[in-house]
């Protein structure tokens, strides 16, 4: 028992290491190259801007991280209050917009209005970041050309029901018993804390979190939340 807990939290650790070190060593990337153009002289006020703006997208996406972070396992209430999910979704997209260029990723939305549920926003906006950054590595480490990801968001009697897919190779059937587990990890998204996490938060909200295929073969997660 205790061996596996010491495993447990081993893997918790490194998982979370690595969820830092994505936009932390894409900010150093860029710091990088914005310090060669400087010593040669090449600035580009287009570029630059873009670099910057990524810079920026990286910063409020490592902030994120450890907010939603500090919130999950702080002792106590979880902070609930009443926010649109349409707003949390519009400030990940905000947070993910130069990756998903970057990979040449186009989103599709198709979101209710109105849809009010009772979250630590930071927390679930921690769940719609992993879930799209685990969609765009999928189609980045795929062949698939047009590559898009979905969110869908409506209401069903009392329920949220929020979608996030994508055109990727989806998830080997081996493996779709085991995605919610802390040690879990696949070659396509290389980390096993954010579906654990995802699942994590959701439930501390009574809701439910699940896979599913794409009719195309693609990956689709589903959550479900009561509404406000």
């Amino acid at each position: 028992m205790k061996a596996n807990k010491t495993a447990a939290t081993g893997a918790l650790s490194a998982s979370i290491a690595h969820e830092l070190n994505q936009p932390l060593g894409a900010s150093n990337l860029n710091i990088q190259f914005l310090k060669m153009k400087l010593e040669k002289g090449v600035l580009n006020p287009e570029l630059d801007k873009e670099i910057l703006d990524s810079l920026e997208a990286d910063n409020r996406r490592a902030a994120t991280i450890v907010k939603s972070l500090r919130s999950i396992f702080a002792e106590g209430e979880a902070n609930a209050q009443e926010v649109q999910l349409g707003d949390l979704i519009a400030k990940v997209l905000d947070i993910v917009r130069p990756e998903l260029k970057s990979k040449n990723i186009q989103t599709q939305l198709r979101v209710d209005d109105d849809l009010v549920i009772m979250v630590n926003p930071s927390e679930i906006e921690q769940v719609i970041l992993n879930l799209v950054n685990n969609a765009a590595q999928a189609l980045a480490n795929s062949g698939t050309l047009q590559r898009h990801i979905a969110i869908e968001a409506t209401k069903i009697g009392e329920v949220v029901r929020l979608c996030v897919s994508d055109n990727g190779p989806g998830v080997p059937a081996d493996f779709k018993s085991h995605l919610f587990e802390l040690l879990s990890t696949t070659k396509q998204t290389g980390m096993g804390l954010g579906l654990w996490l995802c699942k994590h938060i959701v439930t501390r909200y009574s809701g439910s979190i699940h896979y599913e295929d794409t009719v195309g073969g693609g990956a689709k997660f589903v959550i479900e939340i009561s509404s406000s």
